[in-house]
């Protein structure tokens, strides 16, 4: 339930900080003192959609604060907070909402700053405000059957469960038939273009991603083998001959031996001069080597150039480099096991299909008679809260008709029918013209999900708009009844729902040094006799006002 909300800078709101109990609690005042508003704010810190000029005018933000204590047995959102990270001290939940003048909004949970999808997720469980979608469902035709699916038991919901998960594999597999049927064609084409570049890759006969370097490297060699023949017989001639490196160097070690023979400080230098010497006769020895075994082979230096076309062939329409040649090549596979496997197998998705197909049929003709049994417990019940709300007359039929395919709940249609006059022929709801009719209908029905719904708190905002006298009373009743299971806060002009009502706060607007505030006044017991008498009688109370409004308190309480 909602213990306080704490509103700062929020439309004419500069301050307000109000502190709410069980069971049913009103707010009055006057069209334009703010009661709106402080739904407004409520719906806001919820999750609903901010807007700048939200924010209390000469203000940079405004922030709404909420304080909740979640029962234990609203385990779905304590398990919600748990799946969030968010810790539930002493079972309560403080969240804040920030809207900065920039447009920044911030969320925080228990501290913690958490995002609008969460917060959605959390309030949906916490808060029922009854609003313009509220009508809106109830008058849409195609949403009769989310309502009456809500009213059934857990065994129910687990069956329709099991049947969205099947009916999502059969749409999965429709699709896939679909697309095979529409794409035939296409996706052959497709296929054909993957098989030509894996086979072009594999008669490629690629070694490894380094290959085209090594090509490269013995092309080269062998289109520069007769400068490379040049330069190494230029090179062995230098060390080779007569008076060449071989000869020369030999006379220098002589000379660094005897320059070491004369004195210690010379023996580093022979052995620099030394390891200089074998250093050559190793690249000497290494060049000797090279050239006995390089020859030029014609044959190998034109298939050299052939290959380096196709490496760069390849390279220009899969790479840009051989590394990624191998990764198109894996990938091509990959596209062609999922063509293989996904679409070429028509005959087993077929199949598939007529299985889950005959598994859907069994299903929904579970649903299907679960769903009339409920309707007519529903039915009952909902005329037993029409009957209560001065509707006694009215017929409530829910039509359940098959539908010629499968949707996401069977094969049902559901419409809610009702005739509010005798005589009257069924007719959808849409066809409610009365606004006093639409509101008890939904307060009935509000009434009679409350039982299952894990919501601890309920909100109605002139709920009791259009209708007065007995009406709006048992419209106070009914959620004077609500509000001994749920907390029920409740904006109205009624004095009969004012006085069904357990607490009362007044609603003001006062005009000071030309800004405007809002205030909220909790009422006593004498406080609110005066107020439901104002209502009552206007502005001029007298005692026989007073004493009307103590007595309309007093039945509607011991009724």
């Amino acid at each position: 339930m909602l213990v306080e909300l704490d509103i700062q800078n929020f439309a004419v709101i500069k301050s307000l900080k109000v502190s709410f109990k069980e069971n049913m609690t009103v707010l009055i005042g006057e069209t334009g003192a703010g009661k709106s508003i402080i739904i407004d704010a409520l719906s806001l810190l919820l999750g609903s959609r901010a807007q700048i000029d939200m924010i209390r005018s000469g203000e940079s933000k405004a922030i709404i604060t909420g304080l909740f204590s979640v029962d234990d047995t609203n385990k779905v959102l304590i398990d919600m907070c748990i799946e969030a990270g968010i810790p539930l001290d002493d079972n309560q939940l403080v969240i804040c909402r920030e809207l900065s003048i920039k447009g920044r909004s911030i969320v925080r949970i228990n501290g913690q700053i958490t995002t609008i999808n969460v917060l959605k997720n959390l309030s949906q469980y916490l808060v029922d405000i009854h609003g313009q979608r509220d009508m809106q469902i109830l008058m849409d035709q195609d949403l009769h059957i989310n309502l009456l699916d809500n009213y059934a038991n857990n065994d129910f919901k687990e069956s329709l469960s099991q049947y969205q998960k099947i009916y999502a594999k059969w749409q999965e597999i429709k699709q896939r038939l679909s697309a095979i049927r529409k794409n035939a064609q296409e996706i052959a084409q497709k296929h054909d273009i993957l098989e030509y570049q894996l086979n072009e890759l594999k008669a490629a006969n690629l070694t490894d991603e380094k290959e085209d370097e090594r090509v490269d490297d013995e092309y080269r060699q062998l289109t520069n083998y007769q400068k490379i023949m040049t330069a190494a017989n230029y090179f062995m001639q230098l060390y080779e001959d007569e008076q060449g490196l071989s000869t020369l160097l030999d006379d220098g070690q002589k000379t660094a031996s005897e320059l070491a023979g004369y004195s210690v400080q010379f023996s580093n230098f022979e052995k620099t001069f030394n390891d200089g010497v074998y250093a050559l006769e190793d690249a000497h020895e290494e060049l000797t080597s090279i050239i006995d075994n390089l020859e030029f082979d014609s044959e190998h230096y034109a298939y050299l150039t052939e290959r380096i076309n196709l490496l760069n062939t390849l390279k220009k329409k899969y790479g840009p480099t051989l590394k990624d040649v191998f990764i198109f090549y894996d990938n091509i596979q990959r596209e062609i096991n999922q063509f293989d496997n996904q679409y070429f197998d028509e005959e087993k998705l077929n199949k598939d299909l007529q299985s889950l197909q005959a598994k859907l049929m069994t299903y929904a003709n579970e649903l299907t008679q679960a769903r009339k049994n409920n309707a007519k417990i529903l039915e009952k019940k909902i005329k037993q809260e029409l009957s209560s709300l001065y509707m006694d007359k009215a017929r409530f039929v829910i039509k359940i008709e098959p539908c010629n395919t499968f949707n996401k709940f069977g094969l049902d249609k559901v419409a809610f029918m009702i005739a509010t006059n005798p005589g009257d022929d069924l007719h959808p709801l849409v066809r409610i013209v009365s606004g006093g009719e639409q509101s008890r209908l939904l307060l009935a029905l509000k009434a009679i999900f409350s039982e299952s719904e894990p919501v601890g708190t309920m909100i109605f905002d002139e709920i009791d708009t259009g209708v007065s006298g007995r009406v709006a009373a048992a419209i106070g009743k009914k959620m004077h009844k609500i509000g001994l299971a749920k907390q029920v806060i409740a904006i109205t002009h009624s004095p009969q729902v004012a006085a069904a009502s357990d607490h009362h706060f007044a609603i003001s607007k006062i005009v000071k040094d030309g800004e405007t505030f809002t205030k909220a006044l909790s009422l006593n017991k004498d406080e609110t006799v005066i107020t439901i008498a104002k209502m009552m009688a206007g502005k001029d109370i007298t005692e026989i006002s007073k004493q009307n409004a103590l007595e309309l308190i007093t039945k509607l309480h011991n009724e």
